[in-house]
């Protein structure tokens, strides 16, 4: 029995190493793409986009092969870095997505490609390839609803069952109805698992003794808030609870610096005896951009803040303040700084230990003065072309630089 269970087990081993080397490589059956530039951003933003007055009404979305390879992008763009084609052949969608997965010995890049077909209301999976390794029909459309009903993509599932009232293809174009409450659900949908977080009430309370005890001669600090709780939540909660509450803490920051946005979605008495705008480098919009991204990145994804804060930086450069390096690098210091947060137990337990002793802002978020900041779009464009040019991705790869050079990432190894 001992021999034949060493036996399973090192042939399940050998399996899963062979999958590995088939389905993942160096380079991509796609050619990589350097993502959505500026028009292709608001073209998605306005595909997807549900006005207020039509969320309980019936909506219809007809998707070109343009439209529907943007929009696609821009909704995978929020989970994970990828590279998608889409083509409308007939009654099927013919669709290649390649994955960015973390550096391994079998490479860096998951390929999938696979056909949609319609067949009379039904859409059927055809031809399905990961990697090198084809899956037989039958078994791909018993394998992805097997896995989608298996996995957290279950609840995006049941959401899309539940809003989602009819899929067509048709030789020219993707036509869905939906209702167009689904954006009150999807944002609620973000946010339900972190209602019931024990502590997160306690937080909150400790906030608002924070803010009732400050002086208000002096500027509040982003630090000022986040190092007690931290610090509370190292001396008074357990370790296997550490991620929790190291979400819970996010959560609770996030609730005071956007107590008005997030009414609306934390179920949370958001009352505070005083009120005080929270400052970094003397700044308010900095420790936002921060905390909002961290936020984000326990809630969704790595992606998703960063993503985020380069819509808000071309609608910036638009017609609003400006594009700003600035809010990128918060943006993406408190991508990281999630991240670390709730990636694994021992991690976020060390994350608490060094926070509940950080006195500095500086800690976390690196020196951002001397970036370029408040380019309306012709002076962006005169400087750095788009999103994704070398000029562009070279003060990305320096901002990345000082964000890991800081004590924190650079002891936590992110």
């Amino acid at each position: 029995m001992l021999k034949l269970l060493l036996y399973t087990l090192l042939s399940l081993a050998i399996l899963f190493v062979g999958l590995l080397f088939f389905a993942i490589d160096d380079t991509p059956l796609l050619k990589i793409h350097h993502g959505l530039n500026r028009d292709d951003i608001q073209r998605a933003k306005l595909l997807l986009h549900v006005a207020p007055e039509e969320r309980g009404q019936l909506k219809i979305v007809s998707l070109d092969q343009k439209d529907l390879n943007i929009a696609v992008s821009y909704l995978l763009n929020h989970f994970a870095e990828n590279t998608t084609q889409i083509q409308i052949i007939n009654d099927r969608l013919m669709i290649q997505i390649a994955i960015f997965v973390p550096k391994s010995p079998w490479g860096r890049y998951l390929d999938f490609s696979f056909s949609l077909r319609q067949v009379d209301d039904s859409i059927t999976i055809k031809s399905l390839k990961i990697g090198e390794i084809s899956i037989p029909d039958p078994a791909a459309n018993i394998l992805i609803p097997a896995i989608v009903h298996h996995t957290p993509l279950e609840q995006h599932w049941q959401l899309l069952s539940q809003y989602v009232k009819k899929v067509r293809i048709s030789p020219q174009a993707l036509e869905i109805s939906y209702l167009g409450s689904i954006v009150d659900a999807a944002k609620q949908l973000a946010i339900q698992k972190h209602r019931d977080y024990p502590n997160l009430h306690r937080y909150q309370q400790q906030i608002n003794e924070i803010v009732g005890q400050h002086d208000p001669n002096w500027r509040l600090s982003l630090t000022d808030l986040l190092q007690p709780l931290f610090l509370t939540a190292y001396q008074q909660t357990p370790e296997d609870d550490a991620i929790q509450e190291n979400r819970a803490i996010i959560i609770a920051v996030g609730s005071y610096i956007y107590k008005h946005d997030l009414r609306r979605y934390l179920p949370l008495g958001l009352v505070y005896s005083k009120e005080y705008p929270v400052f970094a480098y003397k700044r308010v919009d900095i420790p936002q951009h921060f905390i909002a991204s961290a936020l984000l990145a326990i809630i969704d994804s790595s992606l998703l803040g960063e993503q985020i804060g380069i819509d808000k930086e071309l609608g910036d450069a638009q017609k609003g303040s400006g594009f700003s390096f600035v809010d990128l690098t918060a943006d993406r210091a408190g991508t990281r700084f999630g991240q670390i947060a709730v990636a694994s137990i021992t991690k976020a337990r060390e994350l608490q230990k060094i926070m509940s002793s950080t006195k500095d802002y500086s800690s976390i978020i690196p020196e951002v003065q001397d970036l370029p900041e408040n380019m309306d779009e012709q002076t962006f464009t005169s400087k750095f072309q788009s999103i994704g040019s070398s000029a562009y991705n070279e003060l990305i790869q320096q901002i990345d630089a000082r964000i890991s050079a800081l004590p924190l990432y650079r002891i936590m190894g992110s």
